[in-house]
């Protein structure tokens, strides 16, 4: 019976992303047009944080009961996930360009972020209630200045007529709000399908929670690259990142110190920055476009990291 209800919340929480991602698309899109702001940063904000919510979830519910790994591995594993397993699986379906905002703004935000994420975490060993209150005045000033400068974009014209601003709030609240609602479900599926393999919390969140909590920015992703908004697509993952290194884990981070298992410290940590670092080589840095030769590159790296992970877990 157990079994039974664990796969229904993952099939119903299929369907709740796949519906909220195509709300979320359309009232962000209408909103990016009203307000005359490119769609590279309403991707990299509202839709990033809007995806990123099923991880603020699983984060600060894995916090609050004292299962540190699966609350620190949710996010690193999610942003492995996000930069190698989603944007190889839209490359395969629909190769993307790339906005030059992202490749000269936005990603180095991301390796920045990464980068002094990691060296700081391994040598502390811990998340402290400091460093997640930096992380918060850091996500702060990030929304502020992408907003400030992110000007109507080159992005060619939509002909569609433009949606009154309200109905476009409307769409992007209950797109979140099916985002949310659909990740939580999937993710308490998924984890019930997980403990009863028997495997650990950090390893759950690594790999089952991780998964399970990008699915919005998979489906969001696919939908996106699917209709054409291909800048839309690439800004959700590298905002997703960034929103939820600095914002998810200074949220949880203010909850209590979060010790780092030792595993992420010495191999998954190391594996998302050598991610985060390497998508210029995906995009062929002045191409500005993800082919599907890169896209099964980026897969295939993910997979060979959940075959060693799943590896050292039978071992």
């Amino acid at each position: 019976m157990d079994m039974l209800l664990s796969v229904l919340a993952v099939v119903g929480g299929l369907v709740l992303l796949s519906w909220g991602a195509d709300r979320l698309i359309h009232g962000a899109c209408g909103l990016a047009r009203r307000a005359r702001l490119s769609e590279t940063v309403i991707g990299a904000t509202i839709v990033a944080g809007g995806t990123s919510m099923p991880e603020l979830v699983a984060s600060v519910s894995g916090a609050l009961a004292g299962q540190y790994g699966m609350a620190v591995g949710n996010v690193v594993g999610s942003n492995i996930f996000n930069a190698a397993f989603i944007l190889g699986m839209v490359a395969l379906v629909a190769p993307m360009l790339v906005a030059r905002d992202i490749a000269r703004r936005d990603w180095w935000v991301m390796a920045g972020v990464t980068t002094v994420f990691c060296l700081v975490v391994a040598a502390i060993g811990a998340i402290t209630w400091w460093m997640a209150a930096i992380s918060l005045l850091l996500f702060a000033g990030y929304v502020v200045w992408s907003v400030r400068v992110g000007g109507q974009a080159d992005e060619a014209v939509d002909p569609t007529p433009v949606p009154p601003a309200l109905a476009g709030i409307g769409w992007v609240v209950l797109g979140i709000a099916l985002l949310a609602t659909g990740g939580h479900i999937l993710v308490w599926g998924a984890a019930g399908l997980a403990t009863m393999a028997g495997v650990s919390d950090t390893v759950i969140g690594l790999t089952v929670v991780a998964a399970g909590t990008s699915a919005p920015e998979l489906v969001t992703s696919l939908v996106a690259a699917r209709r054409g908004r291909h800048h839309l697509a690439v800004a959700n993952i590298i905002g997703s990142n960034t929103f939820n290194l600095l914002f998810i884990l200074g949220v949880t981070g203010l909850l209590g110190s979060l010790p780092v298992a030792t595993e992420i410290l010495h191999r998954d940590l190391w594996v998302m920055l050598a991610v985060a670092l390497v998508l210029p080589l995906a995009w062929g840095f002045a191409a500005l476009r993800i082919g599907r030769a890169a896209g099964v590159c980026l897969l295939a790296g993910y997979l060979v990291y959940l075959g060693f992970l799943l590896w050292t877990v039978g071992n």
